[in-house]
């Protein structure tokens, strides 16, 4: 009953508000209208974002969590996502993708990769990239171990994947 008040209430003050009496003025002659400017958007730079989290004092998580943050503001390009893709594959085939675990740029790097080749992708890649993503975050968040049996259920699937993609 409460939210069917409140929900009245707000329709009607936002009937009454578009109801406005008062006319524009018009702009006199000699007088001339200032154009806003243009915001000049500068390159997020995400590798220097990334630095900056890694080196600050936080928690594995709340780097993480900041990170998040970036993955929702950057755009990455379609070039950018072809370079992601080759290093997370090529870092898996390594052997050696989750083997430096605090080393807080090279995993927050690697999970900002990862995220952006499976939401720009497809099939096999996508699912490629799916698994990687959610080894290294919960292993650097330190919800999973690298031997956890999560893990190589993961990796199972991230070799059927990589089958696929050849």
């Amino acid at each position: 009953m409460k939210k069917l008040i409140f929900s009245g209430a707000l329709v009607l003050s936002l009937g009454l508000a578009a109801c406005s009496e008062e006319a524009e003025k018009p702009i006199p002659k000699n007088q001339t209208i200032e154009k806003p400017t243009p915001k000049v958007s500068v390159e997020m730079k995400w590798q220097d974002e990334i630095t900056k989290l890694a080196s600050n004092s936080d928690s594995a998580s709340d780097k993480f969590y900041a990170l998040e943050k970036l993955l929702m503001d950057y755009k990455a390009t379609e070039a950018e996502v072809k370079k992601f893709s080759t290093y997370i594959i090529d870092d898996y085939k390594s052997g050696n993708y989750l083997s430096d675990i605090g080393n807080h740029e090279r995993m927050l790097s690697n999970i900002f990769k990862s995220y952006y080749v499976e939401k720009n992708s497809e099939g096999a890649l996508k699912d490629f990239a799916f698994d990687y993503f959610q080894n290294m975050k919960y292993t650097y968040r330190g919800a999973d171990t690298v031997d956890s049996e999560a893990v190589k259920s993961n990796e199972e699937q991230m070799n059927k994947a990589l089958k696929e993609i050849k």
